[in-house]
């Protein structure tokens, strides 16, 4: 969510999907966001957020590329909680290398003629309400659904909402267990539900488990280091039929958060889903 930290928040990540399988999904990605304020308002008041998504994506012979342009504005809803509403706008290409591609006839009806390459607009509304502990948002990914009429049988993009939801605990002085939720639905697609859970200590080192339904078992972990860093890795356990062929998952996430880690500001209100 572009603002909802205050200061610049700069991401990269990449993910190895289902080791062992021959053109297996590879994702990398960067995202940066940061907060503006109006001039001659108090620390606590409406704010605007803006940042970018950039995301690569193969998987055999089809690949994806998106940029992203993001706005938000937060609305302070109370003493300890904003309100913010906010769009992903750009462009996404897709691709299908068909000089890679095993074709069981030379003249494949599905791609006889047909391009390689195509761009489309993307676009994804979302509303996040969050607070120094909780936080839940909704968005509907592939609002469009963006008909595919050039590469392959025509066909078109399903809308994905996504609701999210969490809440950090602490625990003493200087430790916190937060357990969070992620609901995906798209059409003609099986209910996918996220369960996770993360114990930190001193929001330096967290580790952490979580559940996707009918799918994987996660092993989290993330460590922060140089005051303003922070590594993350995840291990998925696949427990889907997959796991015959040693389908598991690795992704590793780099932040950089110049950020008051200490809070020394108590007005300040950062959302824990992306500390």
């Amino acid at each position: 969510v572009a603002g909802s930290k205050d200061c610049m928040d700069v991401r990269l990540g990449f993910r190895q999907q289902w080791t062992g399988f021959e053109g297996a999904p590879t994702t990398g990605w960067a995202s940066l966001h940061g907060t503006i304020r109006p001039k001659g308002k108090p620390f606590q008041a409406n704010k605007h957020g803006i940042g970018m998504f950039v995301e690569a994506d193969q998987a055999g012979n089809w690949g994806y590329t998106r940029f992203l342009l993001a706005y938000a504005y937060h609305i302070q809803m109370s003493k300890d909680y904003y309100m913010s509403m906010g769009l992903f706008a750009g462009v996404q290409q897709m691709k299908f290398d068909v000089g890679e591609a095993f074709l069981s006839q030379f003249n494949d009806p599905a791609l006889d003629g047909k391009a390689t390459a195509l761009v489309y607009p993307e676009i994804t509304p979302g509303i996040w309400m969050y607070g120094r502990r909780a936080w839940g948002g909704i968005a509907l990914h592939n609002a469009l659904g963006n008909k595919i009429a050039d590469i392959g049988l025509d066909s078109r993009l399903s809308r994905h909402f996504m609701l999210s939801t969490g809440y950090r605990f602490p625990v003493g002085r200087k430790m916190s267990f937060t357990p969070s939720t992620l609901v995906k639905v798209a059409g003609g697609s099986p209910l996918a539900v996220d369960l996770n859970a993360m114990l930190e200590w001193n929001k330096v080192i967290g580790i952490g488990a979580g559940y996707r339904n009918g799918d994987a078992v996660t092993l989290m972990m993330k460590v922060g280091f140089l005051k303003f860093f922070q590594l993350g890795y995840s291990y998925d356990i696949t427990t889907s039929r997959l796991r015959y062929g040693g389908a598991n998952t690795h992704e590793v996430i780099l932040a950089i958060t110049p950020c008051d880690k200490d809070n020394t500001n108590k007005r300040m209100i950062s959302c824990p889903a992306f500390d």
